[in-house]
C-alpha cells in the first residue's frame, strides 16, 4: 500500500495538535480539529487516504469526521475531471456558515425559552426562564453583528 503522506512542518504539526486540543475542548473529536487544522494549513484539497496517512489515523475515523465537518458546512467534497477519488477542501466562508448555525441555534433556544416562560405560573420561575431568553437574545444579536462584519471582509 502506498503512503500518500503530506510532510509538515513542526510549526504546521504543533497547530494541528492544538486544534485538536481545542476541538476537544469544544466537544469534538480530536480528529475533527485535526482534519480541520491540516486541510487549513495545507491550503488544497487532499483525498480521505492522504488525510489518513499524513494524521496517521484510521480511514473510518476520517471518513466519520469529514461527515461532521460537512455536516457544519466547514469543509466540503469535491471532484477531478478524469479522477475517480473525492477531495476535501474548505468552504469558501466557513466562519459565516458556523455563525449562521450559532444563530439558529440562539434564536431556537430563544423562543423556546419564550414560550415557556408565558406559561409559567411561579414569577420567580417565569422571570428565571426569561432571563435565559434574553441572553439567548443577546447571543444572537451578537452574532448577527459578527456574521455582518464578516460578510464585509468575507473571511
Amino acid at each position: 500500500m502506498t503512503t500518500r503522506k503530506i510532510t509538515l512542518s513542526e510549526a504546521e504539526t504543533d497547530f494541528i495538535e492544538r486544534m485538536a486540543i481545542n476541538a476537544e475542548a469544544d466537544g469534538q473529536a480530536r480528529i475533527t480539529g485535526r482534519i480541520w487544522a491540516l486541510l487549513m494549513v495545507v491550503a488544497r484539497d487532499l483525498t480521505s487516504a492522504e488525510i489518513a496517512d499524513t494524521l496517521i489515523v484510521s480511514r473510518g475515523s476520517v471518513s466519520t469526521n469529514l461527515k461532521m465537518l460537512e455536516s457544519l458546512k466547514i469543509i466540503e467534497r469535491r471532484s477531478k475531471p478524469g479522477e475517480r477519488e473525492t477531495y476535501f477542501g474548505m468552504c469558501e466562508h466557513p466562519y459565516e456558515a458556523l455563525i449562521k448555525q450559532f444563530i439558529e441555534r440562539f434564536a431556537g433556544h430563544r423562543r423556546i425559552l419564550e414560550a415557556a416562560a408565558g406559561k409559567m405560573e411561579r414569577p420567580q420561575g417565569q422571570q428565571n426562564v426569561a432571563n435565559l431568553a434574553r441572553f439567548y437574545e443577546l447571543q444572537e444579536r451578537g452574532h448577527r453583528y459578527m456574521l455582518e462584519e464578516l460578510e464585509k471582509l468575507k473571511v
